[in-house]
Formats: C-alpha cells, structure tokens, sequence
C-alpha cells in the first residue's frame, strides 16, 4: 500500500458518503483525457483522466468505461470527489445505473478528522460502503496515537463507522478489544453507539464498571443508556432522554439499582429508583406555560451509596411540582400541585409539604383614572399539609392535618418622591384569609369551622439622600456613591389570629418594625479592554450593612425565644462585594446576633479563574448557627472548601482538585484529585477520591478513556 501521506495530499475536507452518490442531472458522463479511443460499446481514455459525472469526479490514470452496461472501470493513482468527499485507491470499478461498485487499497477521510484504510472499499448502496479489515484514528499525526483495527464492517454517511471485532491500539500495542463499536462521524458529535467503558473500584462499592450507549433518535431527541455493575452492591440500569422541539423541552433521568444479596451495605429491600425529569411546555392561548418538575426516589437514603457529595451536607431537598400559568395584559393566573421533601442526613428522617392544589390571580400594578398611585391584588386559594419533624428554623407547626384557605390581599402603592438622588414611596396592604378550620377558643381543640383573619399593613420606605463623589482625572477616576436607605412598616392587630390552626410560617401574623439599610459603592473607569477599546465604569467595591427593630418581637420571631426573650433587634446583616479585576473576587456575607454575642451566617468565597491562565483556583469559609437552638445542635456548621486547577497551554497534563473539611466535627468530607492527560486526538481521564459516608472515610478511584469523538461515561449522579 502507497503510505497514507499520499493520500491526506488529495482529501482536504471530507464527510463520508458513498462512493458516487446519484444526483440529478443528465446520465452522460463527461469525460476528459490526453488520449480516448471509442469503440461501439466501450471507451478507452488515458493520461490525465477526468470523468464529470452529476456533479461527481473521478480522477485516474487510465479508464474503460463500457457504454451499454455502463460500467466504469479505472486504475492509476485513482481519485474520486462528490462535494466534501474524496477517496483515494490503486484501482476502481463502478456502475453508474446501480450506483455499486468497490476500490481497492482504498484510503479515506471522514468528518471531522478520521482517516482510515483498508485492502478493499464496496458501495452497497447510496449511503453505505461495506469493509473487511479496516484500520482507522482520528489523531492527525502521520504516526497517530491511537488507531482501530477491525475485522469486518461498514460506513454510514455522515453518520458512523460500524465496526466488528475492534481492537485499539496504543501506538502498536493492542490494549482493549471490544466484540462491536460504533465511532461517531457528525460534525455535532451526535452520533449513535458505545461510550467508553468507566472503570474504578471503591471501598463501599468494590470494584464497578458503568457502560453506556448513546442513541441519537432524532435531530432534536437523544438519550443515552447504562449499565452499571459494582461487585459489593449489585448492579443498575439508568436512561437519559433529552428532547427539544419548537413548543416543548426537557429532560428526564431514571435508574434503577438491584441489590446484591447479603452485600453487607444494605439489606432492607430488594432494589431502589430515582427518577429526575423537567419538562417545558409552551401552550397556544393566553401565553399559557406548562412546568413540570420531578425528584423522586424510593428512599432520600439510597443516594449516598452514589452519590459522595450526599454527606457532604446535612440536609437535602426534593420537590415534585406541576405549574401551570397563563397571562393577559397584567393579570396573570397560575395553578399548580407540588410536594417537597427535606431529608435531615443526620436523622435520616424528611420534613414533607405537600400543596394540592395551589391557585392564584394576580393583577399587577394598574392605574386608577387620574390616581397617582397603583393597584394589585392578590387572590389564591391552598390546601397545604405538613408532614414529618423539622430541624430548621420553622416555628411550632402542627403536622397531619390537610389545612384549605381562601386569601384575598389588595395593595395601593403611593410613590412620593422621584428624584434621582431621593425616591421614596407608601404602601397599603388589606391581607383577608378564610380558613375551613379553627382552634376552639376555650378548648384549643381543632374544630371544623371557618375563621376570618384580616390585618392591615402599612409601609414607608425611603431611598436618599445619595452622595457621591468622583476622585482623579482622565481616564482613571473614581467615584464613591454612598445609598442610605430607610424603611418603615406598621402593622394592625390581626384580627383571629390566635384561632388559626398553623400549618405554615405564613399562618403567623405580620409584624411592625422599623429598619436601615447603607450601601458604599466605589466604582472605577479607566484603562482598556482586550480589543483595545477604552473600558467603561465597573463596580470595584461594594458594602452594605443593615438591621430591623422589631415593634412586635414576638411575632417577628414566630413565638421563639433566644436565651428565655424575644430578640428586640434582627441580626446585623453586612455584604461585601471586591472585584480588584475581571479574574478575581471576594464575596463575604455576615449575619451577627447580639443575643448569642457571636456569628449566625458567615459566607466568605475568594476566587481566581482567568481563560486561559495555567492556575486558577478557589476558597471558602461557611458558618452557620441556629440560634433558637442549642449551641451544639446539629445542623450548626463551620466549613473550609478549596478549589485548584492547573491547566498550562500546550501541556497535555491538566490537574482539577477540591478539598472540603468540617471544623465542627473535625473530619473530612472530601478530597478529590482529577488528572486529565489531553493529548491532541487522546484523552485519559482518572480520579481519586476519598470522601465521608455514614460517619466513615471511603475511598474511590475511576478511570476512563476518550478517543476523538468517542466519548467516555458520565457520573450518572454527579458528586463533584
């Protein structure tokens, strides 16, 4: 065979097809050549030969063509083009009236980047070419990387290669065989066929191999299948449909686990499931949407043997809804069903809320003849139920009872100043709620008859004076703007509000309070973009503090107590918001509580991630303390977190690293290393990772391969 560098001089761009496919146009084949000898039924050409033919071309040394059966017959360097096609061989034979033909000592190109060769090339049919013993890769070195070896097969036309008996070769040496494949050839990557094979062992798992195949169903509809098998646990079955079309889009994902029985691990019962699925549907009235979100499992327990980053966290939330909304003008309807769960790690129990159903109307913000201000209203009608033991923040709540209202909340809006430096408004609320059930008032007992409960709220905020100033010359100034901002709220007595049989945090009465809210900003202008240009003003700083005086600081506090009191004052809310350039950023928040004298919530996140720059990275400190609760509760948390990446230009050697430790419990929750070797056409990819499960450290290493467009399996659950 001619080395395969002859052949890349003439296949420029190529998207594989069949031989000459047929097109419309006359059946006459045009042909040129130095020298042409005609017979009655044949035709001899010799010495530059070019045959047009339908928009195709063959180029060769010397052709017979016969004129009645129509069979062409080429040899000498033989070059054929139909559009992005092209092959290249020692010899053809083609007929023009059954488009079916073969070549010999054929090379190809196919999209994007795959080449391959092999003794003997037939055209079945306008979309296929059939082989035997064909060698291929997709890596663009005249000595790839990595080839595949396969005993017999076919190509289909901007489709795939199906190969049988698939051997891949590292340089020269064999390392995986696999009994089928199917290598995608669409320029999207979207191409039926297996993914490659991930493998790994862990502690809690054993060893495990997850396989994959992906099938491209339509142009707008794929999903992808898997197979998992893990010696400890047993194995698993998992589908990923996607779809997208011009009213409607989604996704959905199920698995399905079966034990192993007397793993050790679990034993309880015979298998599990898991079902995520979101779904967008665009309705043709009324600008009508249809949502629908589901996150289901058998047990909220069964996703920490998957995923490692379920006892990262103490708590975890899944909720099922169906929404359907519509609008006219500035009235907007909605209806929905949902159910949400809060599982507590911890306890391995779930707080459920379940709304069935939940109706609003809304009319937003409507002038009134020559009135200055604006009128909404609020209508909505629920049927709510709690269900389970909450280890948050909620107040007392009484569980098991399905609870219906009727609410009907009308506001009025008053702006009264509209300056650029000083705005400020006044708001009036009527909130009216009929409840089907009520507490007795001499019993306590829930009975059933209705209760009324109305309130009236009213709101004065104002945003002002804003100062600024503006700092240099040219085109490095700076300004600083300072916004105070100062608001008021007074609420009624709510009317029955001590007959109302809570279900909720909003059966609790509103409350008057009044607070301030002061934010610094320095803003910057100066220097120049990447193309040059003269940048514009951009936010380097903000800071902002706040806090709430509370009129009524038993129902601000929802009846809870800190230290035996009603706290008088809110926690001391301060953000801070640094952007010393468009790479790096530090975001901090914090939430002091004078009656615990120490932080409730402190969230601090440094970060570096420049494109292109060989180390980026991140860190984080969390606090968070409930201070309704005792100091060693369990959901009070202190957290370290850090990111770091290498990724130099040109080095094919890429690092991607995460560490997360509990300061609480003193352990670690997670430490993971990914190592990526990219080398052009070859991707290797493997993982460590050592996490907490169930109060133990595991442990868990996985490996996958990916070639040219060949992609490897995915993380089904995630963990990252």
């Amino acid at each position: 065979m001619r080395s395969a560098a002859f052949f890349c001089f003439f296949a420029l761009a190529f998207v594989p097809t069949g031989a000459l496919p047929a097109r419309s146009g006359s059946d006459d084949p045009v042909i040129l050549a130095d020298q042409k000898t005609i017979g009655e039924e044949s035709m001899r050409a010799a010495g530059h030969v070019e045959i047009l033919w339908q928009g195709s071309a063959v180029y060769a040394d010397a052709i017979d063509f016969n004129l009645k059966t129509r069979e062409l017959f080429a040899e000498g360097r033989v070059t054929m083009t139909d559009g992005d096609m092209v092959l290249s061989g020692e010899k053809l034979v083609f007929n023009l009236k059954t488009q079916k033909g073969e070549l010999l000592d054929a090379y190809g190109l196919a999209s994007p980047t795959v080449r391959y060769q092999t003794d003997r090339l037939q055209q079945t049919d306008r979309e296929t070419l059939a082989f035997r013993r064909l060698e291929f890769s997709s890596c663009a070195q005249i000595f790839p990387r990595w080839r595949i070896n396969g005993r017999s097969g076919r190509i289909k036309k901007d489709r795939y290669i199906e190969i049988r008996g698939a051997v891949l070769r590292l340089k020269s040496v064999p390392v995986f065989y696999l009994p089928y494949l199917r290598y995608p050839l669409r320029k999207d990557g979207r191409a039926t066929g297996l993914l490659f094979p991930g493998i790994g062992s862990s502690t809690l798992q054993g060893f495990f191999l997850k396989n994959a195949f992906f099938w491209a169903v339509k142009p707008n509809v794929d999903t992808t299948l898997g197979l998992d098998y893990f010696s400890k646990l047993g194995w698993g079955i998992s589908d990923e449909l996607r779809y997208l079309f011009r009213r409607a889009s989604g996704s959905a994902r199920f698995y399905y686990f079966r034990y192993r029985a007397g793993n050790g691990v679990y034993n309880l019962t015979d298998s599990d499931y898991y079902v995520d699925a979101e779904h967008q549907q665009e309705l043709p009235f009324l600008n009508t949407r249809l949502l629908l979100n589901v996150n289901r499992q058998s047990r909220p327990a069964f996703l920490r043997l998957f995923d490692s980053a379920f006892d990262r966290v103490k708590s975890a939330n899944f909720q099922t809804a169906l929404t359907l909304t519509s609008s006219f003008r500035n009235v907007q309807l909605s209806a929905s069903a949902s159910r949400r769960d809060t599982y507590y790690v911890f306890k391995d129990t779930s707080r459920v809320e379940e709304q069935l159903p939940s109706l609003a109307l809304s009319l937003n913000q409507q002038k009134l003849g020559p009135l200055p201000g604006y009128l909404s209203l609020n209508a909505g009608f629920l049927r709510t139920r709690l269900g389970g033991v909450s280890y948050d923040e909620d107040p007392e709540l009484i569980a098991g009872l399905w609870s219906q209202r009727l609410s009907l909340t009308p506001s009025y809006q008053l702006p009264l100043l509209r300056l650029p430096w000083l705005s400020g408004s006044l708001d009036l609320n009527s909130l009216n709620v009929f409840y089907d059930q009520s507490l007795d008032p001499n019993t306590k007992e829930i009975v059933d008859q209705p209760v009324y409960v109305r309130s009236q709220t009213v709101s004065f905020s104002l945003t002002g004076p804003i100062f600024g100033r503006i700092f240099g010359s040219g085109q490095g100034r700076w300004k600083h703007v300072i916004e105070p901002q100062f608001f008021v709220r007074y609420a009624s007595d709510s009317v029955n509000i001590d007959r109302v049989v809570k279900v909720s945090s909003s059966d609790y009465p509103p409350y008057s309070y009044a607070g301030f809210r002061l934010t610094t900003r320095l803003l910057t202008r100066g220097g120049s973009n990447a193309a040059g240009a003269a940048a514009g003003a951009s936010e380097l700083l903000s800071y902002t503090i706040g806090q709430q005086y509370y009129f009524d600081p038993a129902a601000a506090n929802l009846n809870r107590k800190i230290n035996g009191e009603y706290p008088v004052f809110s926690d001391l809310n301060q953000t801070l918001r640094l952007r010393l350039s468009s790479a790096f950023v530090l975001d901090a928040s914090a939430e002091y509580n004078h009656y615990i004298r120490g932080l409730r919530v402190f969230n601090l996140r440094a970060g570096y991630d420049r494109p292109g720059a060989p180390l980026t990275g991140s860190f984080s400190y969390n606090i968070y303390r409930n201070p309704y609760q005792r100091a060693n509760f369990e959901l009070n948390r202190r957290q370290l977190a850090g990111t770091l990446r290498l990724d130099v230009a040109g080095f094919p050697l890429k690092l991607d690293s995460r560490v997360e430790y509990d300061l609480t419990e003193k352990r670690l929750l997670l430490g993971a290393l990914n190592v990526g070797f990219d080398f052009q056409c070859l991707l290797l990819r493997a993982e460590i990772r050592f996490y907490s499960w169930m109060g133990q450290n595991e442990t868990q290493f996985q490996f996958g391969v990916s070639l040219g467009e060949l992609g490897m399996v995915g993380n089904f659950f995630g963990g990252k």
